[in-house]
């Protein structure tokens, strides 16, 4: 079979701009070739061909041949039985995602389904694949290098060449103390000061890398690659086989909280290399680029992970349970926040990511629930269901390293209902759970189950709220400054024609242009009190009469319990810590999301 030739060639960076050209024997009379709609990992399409710039196809001798545009995403090459095709194109990258390129004069990051266009004939084609950038620049890539020869990089196919980004420029690499060979790649500057440094860093992403490859008794890939970019206001990660993209702010050092939130991130990625990459059902296995790949089953990719990428940190010791608790009450505050639980199930929510969850609007909140948010809570909760009815014996652990070796090690796609193999590798029924939890709308039984590790869920108003004998009341919309973001289905606002879009300025007559105004203008009245708003919709100015309603908790607290007996025992074995006796461990208030 012919082969892919690419080269890119770094000519413009500060312009944003590289030029590529792919060279293959065309194997018909006409030729098409294209690029992806979306990506794996990345459930939205974003039709990546929008960046190509100054296609020109040429022949033997550098003949020009006529390109035609089919649709969004394809040429036609009318190539009159030349021997070899050459298709160049400039490619324009200024949008620094995970999930699309960006090139400016320190760094070109090439996203692979958003660089290399290909014929659909030939992607299981090998490739080969040449890079030309300013002498000063490190390529850093997965990709396996030709034997004898590291000016060019080898793929088996397209899937695989789309599977191991590219980042080339002026970047730190720094060894990865692991099982396996791992580095870490940084570009960007980091923020100076701070107590958790880069060498930092990189011991703790080792202890990490171990962690993980020691749940799943292996390790999937030879060797891995970290890329971090740095950049203010930036957050995201994307998996790939043997290599993760991940953007964080500078300032990761300069708090424990910070540092630990990119700790998760290089987790969640990392653990993805087994479950999501390898571990998946069908659509996400063969999958076609042109379309969307729908599955129910993002809650398994997503939710598995999102546990996982945080308890590892703490079973690899990196932080302690307290600071595992932490995150684990903040999720839960926000979905407590989330009306849209009540309307989607994690398998809904799955199957709808590509119109829900990657194109969000004012209403989601009412309708809709994230397979990360809720699916990682179900994945605590179970957890903590499988130690306690196993006494220890059993835990999620077993799932995984089923679903590893059963589906995962051996390429093989999982079934879209995986409760027989929840059930199986555990020993237990488990219909309760995925019927009301999974399949259905009930919450996580997270409160129950802290119980049994000696732990209360304790829930309240703001004490902020209640103060000097006030009243914890709501409208029941968030905001934005003044500018309401969104209504919660069957709270005052909602009942008062409250709307996304109306601009606050005033309650019963006094000046309310915050969220802070409102709430403390508010936080005077009792339940069942009329108010009256006032509002710009439009441009013009409305006054809607509102009953304000009794406000649900804001504050949640997760506390040892004085005497836990037999379930501090289990909480020991379960997170490596003595029981804490009765004191708070987190504690978080969510009244500044909404009035």
């Amino acid at each position: 079979m012919t082969s892919l030739r690419y080269a890119v060639r770094v000519t413009a960076p500060d312009k944003h701009l590289v030029e590529v050209s792919l060279r293959f024997a065309p194997q018909a009379a006409t030729t098409d070739v294209t690029l992806p709609a979306w990506c794996p990992g990345s459930y939205l399409i974003r039709d990546y061909a929008r960046f190509i710039r100054d296609l020109t196809a040429t022949g033997d001798g550098g003949a020009a041949l006529k390109a035609s545009k089919l649709d969004k995403s394809t040429w036609r090459i009318e190539t009159g039985g030349v021997r070899e095709l050459t298709i160049t194109y400039t490619l324009y990258g200024h949008d620094l995602t995970v999930r699309t390129n960006h090139i400016d004069d320190t760094h070109a990051f090439l996203h692979g389904p958003a660089t290399f266009m290909y014929p659909p004939a030939l992607r299981s084609a090998p490739v080969e694949l040449t890079i030309e950038g300013p002498p000063d620049w490190t390529l850093s890539t997965a990709l396996a290098w030709e034997a004898g020869n590291t000016s060019v990089l080898r793929a088996a196919n397209i899937d695989e060449l789309y599977d191991h980004p590219i980042h080339i420029g002026r970047s730190r690499q720094l060894t990865i103390p692991a099982k396996v060979p791992t580095r870490l790649v940084i570009w960007g500057e980091r923020a100076p000061g701070g107590t958790f440094t880069e060498g930092r860093l990189a011991e703790d992403l080792g202890a990490i890398v171990d962690d993980h490859i020691a749940r799943f008794g292996e390790a999937p890939f030879p060797h891995y690659t970290f890329v971090l970019m740095l950049s203010h206001e930036a957050y995201g990660g994307l998996e790939h086989r043997g290599s993760s993209i991940n953007l964080f702010h500078p300032h990761f050092g300069a708090s424990r909280k910070a540092y630990e939130g990119l700790l998760e991130l290089l987790s969640h990625e990392l653990f993805h290399a087994w479950n999501g990459k390898r571990i998946a059902p069908r659509p996400l296995l063969e999958f076609d680029y042109t379309r969307e790949a729908y599955t129910p089953c993002l809650w398994v990719m997503e939710g598995l992970t999102s546990h996982y990428d945080r308890f590892a940190l703490r079973s690899s010791g990196r932080i302690t349970a307290k600071s595992l608790l932490d995150k684990v009450l903040d999720d839960w505050a926000r979905l407590m926040a989330t009306p849209g639980r009540a309307k989607q199930s994690l398998e809904q929510s799955s199957f709808d990511a590509w119109i829900k969850l990657y194109k969000p609007d004012e209403s989601n909140l009412n309708t809709t629930v994230s397979y990360y948010l809720k699916g990682g809570l179900a994945m605590f909760a179970l957890d903590l269901q499988i130690r306690r009815r196993t006494e220890g014996a059993r835990s999620l652990d077993d799932v995984l390293r089923m679903m590893w070796t059963r589906y995962g090690s051996r390429g093989e796609p999982h079934p879209d209902d995986l409760q027989g193999v929840f059930e199986e590798a555990t020993g237990l029924s488990l219909g309760d759970v995925f019927d009301k939890q999974i399949r259905g709308t009930e919450d996580p039984e997270l409160a129950e189950e802290l119980r049994h590790v000696g732990l209360e869920l304790r829930t309240s108003a703001d004490p902020a709220q209640v103060a000097d004998g006030l009243h914890a009341v709501w409208l029941g919309a968030t905001v934005s400054g003044n500018k309401v973001t969104g209504v919660m289905d069957g709270s005052p606002a909602h009942a008062a024609g409250l709307s996304p879009g109306d601009e606050v300025v005033a309650l019963d007559g006094f000046r309310a242009t915050s969220d802070a105004d409102i709430r403390n203008l508010a936080g005077t009245r009792r339940p069942g009190d009329e108010v009256a708003l006032s509002i710009f919709r439009r441009h013009r100015l409305v006054t809607l009469p509102i009953v304000l309603g009794a406000a649900p908790p804001t504050r949640f607290e997760i506390a040892g319990i004085a005497e836990p007996g037999t379930s501090g025992t289990r909480f020991q074995a379960w997170l490596g810590e003595p029981h804490p006796g009765a004191q708070v461990l987190a504690t978080i208030t969510t009244t500044a999301r909404w009035v």
